[in-house]
């Protein structure tokens, strides 16, 4: 005998709040008989959106599917769906997308256009079989978040002036660094929405084009017809581009097409998974790349982090925790009288936060900088340098913006990690 969750009768909604339109389609599907129609996921992305998800997770279990949002880089509980709800809705994305609904032992990762809500929205599926079915994300592609300018992204004051400073004598090797979903993108993009003000041309190589940008000109990969990197930076500098935006470093391959772009006069922008700026130096030796290669080209490196930001609306001065305390004392800095958190209101979804900011360490490579790497100095002694002429990593960049409220000691915690470099003694605890 069938349970209650696996015959298709019963759906648990944990957070109503966050998709009320999912809700009320599902109690409407059980009066009808059109449950084949996407209705279900229309629904889904328009909660989502309104929701500000960038994802939505799938997730198969032995008595249904598991729905969450993703909301500034945290997946919250939305639904448990029965075993015949998660098909169905399941079997409605892959409508959308074209897909055969039968075939579900490969992965696929496809992406489709929709009109929701009065307007296009992009989205990218990605499938894998699991044990218990058809593990699904699908992620919702807007523009719009990478149309933001650089005084949005949570840089400091001094920070803005440096970057000013350099788009004014643009030059080399421009690397955003940090893990997965840090938000290195978003500023290469908001770099790009400025310079493509001015009379210049920019083209990029990417793997894949996710965003598609009026006023720039993209290169997909595609190694099936033989356009790998290599021969795409080629194709590129017949183009003859001002700038030139390579989607990530990412092997041997892609870091001296980078080497070959920035050499050739063009200015090079691109990412590097790294933990912080100085770390990068070491990745592009791991890649290959002779010191000097690395000192003629590398001109500013930014690593980053993204912390949600705690709600205007209810967030409040606490003191210190134990846990606070003892993280602190650790790092060898000292404990303010108060912090800052926020309990959740309406305003805020009940989370708390209400979006995300940069975490920030700007290194605008100078000539003494160039020496170290040109005499094979290694993470220590560059690190050592920069703490010698009182430079701001990513831990202080972090503790300001816990201080001053804008987000909270946990949240840095969590999302920075324990590991960033920082100043010892007396310096961290000023700096």
């Amino acid at each position: 005998m069938k349970s209650e969750a696996s015959n298709g009768q019963a759906a648990r909604i944990i957070r109503s709040d966050l998709a009320p339109v999912f809700k009320q389609e599902l109690g409407e599907m059980a009066q009808r008989s059109n449950a084949g129609l996407p209705s279900l996921a229309f629904a889904l992305l328009l909660d989502a959106q309104r929701a500000r998800a960038s994802d939505l997770h799938f997730e198969p279990r032995s008595t249904g599917t598991r729905l969450r949002f993703r909301i500034d880089g945290v997946l919250s509980d939305v639904a448990d769906l029965s075993i015949e709800q998660g098909r169905v809705v399941l079997n409605q994305f892959k409508a959308i997308a074209d897909l055969d609904p039968v075939t579900h032992f490969t992965t696929k990762d496809t992406r489709a256009t929709i009109e929701l809500d009065g307007g296009d929205l992009d989205i990218r599926l990605a499938l894998a079989p699991c044990h218990h079915g058809e593990a699904l994300v699908v992620r919702l592609l807007d523009p719009k978040r990478l149309e933001r300018s650089l005084g949005e992204l949570g840089l400091s004051p001094r920070e803005l002036t440096e970057l000013q400073d350099w788009l004014d004598n643009v030059s080399g090797m421009f690397l955003t660094a940090g893990p997965t979903g840090s938000g290195k993108t978003t500023t290469i993009y908001a770099l790009l929405h400025k310079l493509k003000l001015a009379d210049r041309a920019i083209v990029s190589i990417e793997d894949p084009v996710e965003y598609h940008i009026d006023g720039i000109t993209q290169i997909k990969i595609d190694e099936l017809h033989h356009v790998d990197f290599a021969e795409a930076v080629k194709s590129v500098l017949r183009l003859d581009p001002d700038f030139v935006m390579m989607g990530e470093i990412r092997d041997a391959m892609s870091a001296h097409s980078a080497l070959n772009a920035a050499i050739s006069g063009r200015v090079l922008l691109s990412t590097v998974h790294s933990r912080d700026a100085v770390g990068t130096v070491t990745a592009l030796r791991n890649w290959g790349l002779l010191d000097h290669e690395i000192a003629e080209v590398l001109s500013v490196v930014v690593a980053q982090r993204l912390v949600r930001t705690l709600c205007p609306h209810c967030r409040h001065k606490v003191p210190p925790s134990a846990s606070d305390m003892k993280w602190l004392d650790m790092m060898k800095l000292a404990a303010p009288a108060s912090l800052w958190n926020a309990d959740g209101c309406k305003e805020c979804q009940n989370l708390g936060y209400s979006g995300r900011t940069g975490v920030f360490d700007l290194w605008r490579l100078d000539s003494e900088d160039y020496d170290l790497i040109m005499n094979h100095a290694n993470e220590h002694m560059l690190r050592e340098r920069l703490a010698r002429k009182s430079h701001e990593n990513l831990l202080c960049d972090a503790l300001a913006k816990a201080l001053d409220g804008t987000t909270c000691l946990a949240e840095i915690r969590k999302s920075c990690g324990l590991s960033l470099p920082q100043r010892t003694g007396r310096d961290a605890a000023t700096g």
